[in-house]
């Protein structure tokens, strides 16, 4: 029986969730629900008793966000305000999808995140801050195909692994308000980076150290992005679920 339905479904998160529990979900691309148009919503609700609405639909490119604020704050703020009011109206439970970025926004897509995080219902809604790594992020797919990679040595976060961040979804799933899912201790890019050529078995050689710094004319980035986890993640342990979620997939 269906209880998930994930807007956004060509998302990597919507797909990886799927994957991770394709006999209680289904995807819903943007070809069949612009999630800035209420009426290709109201279709989507109508036609499920799903009981969860995952929401993974958003602009995450941080520089077409600096250009396009209008189209961001539509996508990425308003449109998940209908998205909770029409959960309420059909009596479902909207999880809705955040960043770190949000915690402290320092450009256009920090702040939509911000936004939406300050107006939606904490008494009904969840909505996970996160922050996740996947097979093609610019760090891992680079290693993967032997190629070199810079990674900056003072800008810090704490990721999980994208298969982490389906299943503690699912395990949080009737939670409201915010809930931080992040690895337990920051870490430089660098040193992730270090980690991944490790766990893969990739040429710790490739990796070549560089220092952040934000650039006239680019979004502003915030070096250290880290947010304290309500959920005890070991990041070593995650690299190696990781890699054998990939590996049967």
């Amino acid at each position: 029986m269906i209880s998930f339905v994930a807007l956004g479904g060509n998302s990597r998160l919507a797909k990886c969730f799927s994957d991770l529990f394709p006999d209680i979900s289904v995807n819903v691309d943007k070809s069949l629900c612009d999630i800035t148009n209420k009426k290709d919503i109201e279709k989507v609700f109508k036609k499920t008793n799903a009981k969860y609405i995952l929401n993974c639909a958003a602009i995450t490119d941080i520089e077409y966000c600096e250009k396009n604020p209008k189209e961001t704050f539509d996508v990425n703020t308003i449109a998940p305000l209908i998205i909770e009011k029409l959960c309420e109206k059909y009596n479902k439970k909207l999880i809705q999808i955040s960043s770190d970025y949000a915690y402290f926004p320092t450009n256009v897509y920090g702040i939509s995140k911000y936004l939406i995080e300050k107006l939606l219902n904490p008494k009904k809604t969840l909505i996970v801050r996160t922050s996740f790594y996947y097979k093609d992020l610019y760090l891992i797919k680079g290693l993967f195909k032997n190629q070199s990679v810079s990674a900056y040595k003072n800008m810090y976060f704490n990721p999980i692994s994208i298969n982490r961040a389906a299943k503690e979804i699912y395990k949080n799933r009737n939670k409201k308000g915010v809930v931080n899912i992040f690895s337990s201790k920051k870490i430089s890019k660098y040193h992730f980076a270090m980690k991944v050529c490790k766990v893969f078995d990739a040429d710790k050689k490739l990796v070549k150290p560089v220092s952040f710094v934000n650039k006239a004319g680019f979004a502003l980035r915030p070096p250290d992005s880290s947010i304290d986890s309500n959920i005890a993640i070991n990041l070593d342990k995650d690299l190696f679920q990781f890699k054998k979620y990939i590996k049967i997939r």
